[in-house]
């Protein structure tokens, strides 16, 4: 579970990402001189601002007569005329505004001595100890360097160590590219800045204040400090430490900094890289998968990606697989101060792609989907807390948009929580905020807690009274419908009135809205039933749930994307979002044969090439669909290497040398998606008997090629912890645990078992 290279990196995503859910390192490795980018979560330009247009709702009954009139472009014109930000708000479009996911800076270690070639250069990343380590040669002397970013101590932690005494030298600096002042404070190097926002009327409070220290402890030299720099002279041995943190989450944010660096200075560097370990492997060593490696197994990560091309290496899924799980670990602790946005934790730009925000029609629910499977549930939690934040918005933006109860979401969130609407193609539809929802009822469907669901079940309430507010009936078919609605990022070609062909994205009742309510409404009804609360409520959900649109096949037997079999502007588009029902809704199954079939048809007709996010998710289609060949043929699209760091995306995605995935530009949810979809080839958990028991399918989508191997630890629906063996693409041995006694169905090589599962293990029979 090593990511290996021979060489410094001479690109960004080329780096070992290292984290600890709050503040992230990125090593270049380099010898002459060392970058390490630094990041912490909360380094956001921007600021908290209503954006809703209050009186927008007050279009809808005109642009609801025109939609079902087919009046579309009038309808589509009303909406972007009337359903934008409120007049005097720039939002997203505005950089520091709505606000933008930052670098920290640069951490920058210029070593003195000849410029000469390293030899014997080799530099790591153990994704289960989460120490990247880098060693070479130089003059005859070996260096080793060992680099942590440690949650017991809240700091980022580098060890340098060489073989002959007193052939250490270097000076360390601090830098960033805006906003920043730094000065000698007391034998610490203090870098601080307020990042801008631009307010717009309504706006409140400054631009978000930050600060990082920088100290430096070195065995048989001198330590010398400047303004500038801190500097090491002929040691044996150097730790260097970095602290930082931000006002946003916290008033007295620099003296936390400052207390928290001096006490991992007073402490000796194995004993803060002991503790870092014991903490990472807590969450790391809890779920794994063994899979038989390639001829090329042991080649570095960069060339494995390139020969995996042209011969199979199983065990890089397995890598694969537990990177995701790391950089989860690495991006969301159960006490981080966000979930993991765009980047994820890590970031080198001023201005990320996308403002590094939170998208909430895909991505934010894609990083978190590998949390539960994966035995990281814990992790979960950041997105929980965020949900709040944006529960709380969001009923000013139902309020604004829909003259409805309750709370709605639009497709971009900050660190403040925004909700209004900043790019309509992507968020029209009203949906958003009940996808979230969904992570909800599956942290509570995994784990059986009963308090998280009674904390959160107001949530799930509000977000129903919103949809049950938002539904009107379609006058054609008297059903219950989304208007204005969309599927999000997509368009489509129909007639006008006078027979041209023309492109929209406004719809009525898009495929997706209505699966999401769906479900929102069926999982808001069950909370309620197991907490015994708002009896009369749950039963009009389900009464209102009866009345909406279906999912449906079209002609030619696939899932349609919108009410009407309009032809889609792009077939292959990136978003396949009227297949939300078959993942990660669960109204799509083996128990639905037409639908199920039509899910296939659609996805082949979308086709397997897109960016890097989107090929996840259809990875997940696929393991859903029981086709492992076809999921790993996917999986080996999403690793080839990619070099381009550009914005085009036409030619779809792949992997970075280090393993990011690429969209490109590097953009995290494909690692997530990537790595869920590899345990739901494994497990599935998804489906309930006729009677609403249980069922877990084991090994339900194989791919050929890993006919042998083992996981460990993998978790499903209903409390269960799952071991299995296979061989031959047979299962050989398998073990469920329950916390509590429980009956469950398993299907596995076609054969349906009912097991008695207990907290000490049982097995499954031969």
């Amino acid at each position: 579970m090593i990511v290996w290279f021979t060489e410094p990196a001479r690109a960004f995503h080329e780096t070992c990402a290292l984290g600890n859910g709050r503040l992230g390192a990125m090593d270049f490795g380099g010898t002459s001189t060392l970058r390490i980018a630094l990041n912490e979560s909360s380094v956001w330009t921007g600021g908290p601002y209503d954006g809703n247009r209050c009186d927008a709702h007050k279009c809808l009954p005109r642009v609801r007569k025109r939609l079902f009139a087919g009046r579309i472009a009038e309808a589509q014109g009303e909406i972007e005329k009337r359903f934008g930000y409120a007049d005097g708000v720039a939002g997203w479009k505005d950089r520091d505004q709505f606000g933008c996911y930052q670098a920290l800076g640069d951490l920058t270690l210029v070593f003195g001595g000849a410029d000469a070639a390293p030899g014997e250069y080799r530099r790591e990343l153990d994704l289960m100890t989460g120490i990247a380590t880098t060693r070479y040669q130089l003059d005859g002397v070996t260096f080793v360097r060992q680099l942590v970013v440690s949650k017991p101590d809240e700091v980022i932690a580098l060890r340098i160590k060489a073989d002959r005494p007193r052939a250490i030298s270097f000076t360390a600096s601090l830098s960033r590219k805006e906003c920043a002042a730094i000065t000698a404070d007391d034998g610490f190097l203090r870098m601080e800045g307020q990042l801008p926002f631009s307010k717009p009327a309504g706006g409140s409070g400054e631009g978000l204040k930050y600060v990082a220290l920088l100290g430096v402890r070195a065995k048989g030299g001198k330590v010398g400090v400047s303004a500038g720099a801190l500097s090491v002279q002929g040691a044996s041995e150097a730790v260097v430490m970095v602290s930082a943190g931000t006002n946003l989450f916290r008033k007295g944010f620099a003296l936390l900094a400052r207390r928290r660096l001096a006490e991992a200075l007073g402490r000796r560097f194995d004993s803060v890289r002991q503790d870092a370990v014991a903490d990472h492997g807590s969450y790391m060593n809890r779920c794994g998968i063994s899979l038989p490696g390639g001829p090329n197994s042991h080649l570095p990560t960069p060339e494995r990606l390139r020969e995996a091309m042209k011969t199979p290496d199983p065990a890089l899924a397995a890598l694969y697989f537990q990177f995701g799980r790391y950089l989860m670990v690495s991006g969301s602790r159960p006490d981080s101060q966000l979930p993991t946005n765009l980047q994820g934790l890590w970031a080198e730009e001023y201005d990320t792609p996308w403002r590094g925000d939170f998208h909430s029609n895909i991505n934010l629910q894609m990083n978190y989907w590998p949390a539960e499977v994966t035995n990281l549930s814990d992790c979960h939690l950041p997105l929980m807390r965020f949900i709040k934040g944006v529960a709380r918005e969001g009923r000013k933006t139902a309020r604004a948009y829909y003259d409805a109860p309750g709370w709605m979401a639009n497709h971009t969130q900050n660190p403040w929580h925004d909700t209004a609407p900043s790019y309509l193609p992507a968020c029209v539809g009203p949906t958003c905020g009940a996808w979230l929802v969904q992570h909800i009822a599956a942290h509570y469907a995994f784990t059986l807690d009963k308090a998280f669901l009674r904390e959160y079940y107001p949530i799930m309430r509000d977000a129903s009274r919103f949809c049950q507010a938002a539904l009107v009936e379609d006058p054609k078919t008297r059903l219950l419908v989304t208007a204005p609605s969309n599927s999000p990022e997509n368009s489509y070609l129909y007639l006008n009135p006078k027979g041209q062909k023309k492109t929209a994205y406004v719809c009525v009742g898009s495929t997706f809205d209505l699966q999401i309510i769906r479900d929102l409404f069926l999982r808001t009804a069950e909370a309620a039933r197991i907490l015994g609360l708002d009896g009369s409520f749950a039963k009009g959900l389900d009464a209102t749930r009866a009345r909406l649109m279906p999912t449906r096949v079209n002609d030619e037997g696939r899932i349609m994307e919108w009410q009407e079999d309009f032809e889609e502007n792009e077939v292959h588009h990136r978003h396949i979002s009227h297949l939300w029902g078959l993942f990660p809704g669960t109204e799509i199954s083996p128990q639905t044969p037409e639908l199920f079939a039509g899910a296939r048809y659609s996805l082949e007709r979308r086709g397997d090439t897109s960016t890097g996010w989107s090929m996840a998710w259809k990875m997940n289609f696929w393991a859903r669909l029981g086709d492992g060949d076809h999921a790993n043929r996917l999986l080996q699209v999403l690793l080839r290497p990619v070099r381009d760091q550009g914005f085009n995306y036409s030619d779809g995605g792949g992997s970075y040398a280090n393993l990011f995935c690429a969209h490109p530009p590097f953009q995290i949810d494909g690692n997530f998606g990537g790595c869920a979809a590899i345990a739901e080839m494994l497990l599935q958990s998804h489906e309930v008997t006729s009677d609403g028991g249980p069922i877990i399918r084991l090994l339900p989508a194989l791919p050929s090629t890993w006919s042998t191997g083992a996981a460990r630890g993998l978790r499903a629906r209903g409390g269960f912890t799952v071991d299995l063996t296979w061989k031959d693409g047979k299962l050989l041995d398998g073990l469920i645990r329950s916390p509590r006694p429980r009956r469950v169905q398993v299907i596995a090589d076609g054969r349906v078992a009912e097991v008695n599962a207990t907290a000490v293990g049982t097995r499954l029979p031969a």
